[in-house]
């Protein structure tokens, strides 16, 4: 049998980011697409932004989070900012256009405090509370 020449000894695991504790993220890719699922409410695939968040500590720089707001009318009527990019822009305190519009690259320029979370049995965090603006 093949030995495999490698010391798994040697490594260092990389921790997780802390779940329920306030972190300061920037926003690095925001995205607009379309829902790969049809909602269940509208039975439409709904437009979406995707994005990228980074801690900004130095510590956790390297780690990052994925996520979406749904631009579905059930999601803009939440009053979680995790679920509503409307509630989003309140509680960081960012204006929108005239219009009610925004521009995926304003998103780009927005520093915020919130938290993550793990979902049982995955390693990947999932932003769980939006803050405030950093």
């Amino acid at each position: 049998m093949p030995l495999v020449d490698i010391n798994l000894n040697e490594v260092k695991e990389k921790p997780r980011l802390p779940a329920g504790q306030d972190l300061e993220f920037a926003i690095v890719v925001a995205n607009p697409g379309i829902a790969k699922q049809a909602n269940k409410r509208t039975g439409n695939r709904e437009p979406l932004i995707s994005y990228e968040l980074h801690p900004v500590d130095p510590e956790w720089s390297d780690r990052k989070v994925y996520g979406f707001w749904s631009l579905s009318p059930g999601a803009l009527e939440s009053d979680d900012p995790v679920w509503s990019i409307k509630k989003f822009f309140i509680v960081v305190g960012h204006g929108i256009g005239p219009q009610g519009n925004f521009a995926t690259e304003d998103l780009m320029t927005i520093r915020f405090i919130g938290q993550v979370g793990y979902k049982e049995g995955d390693n990947r965090p999932k932003l769980n509370k939006i803050l405030r603006r950093a």
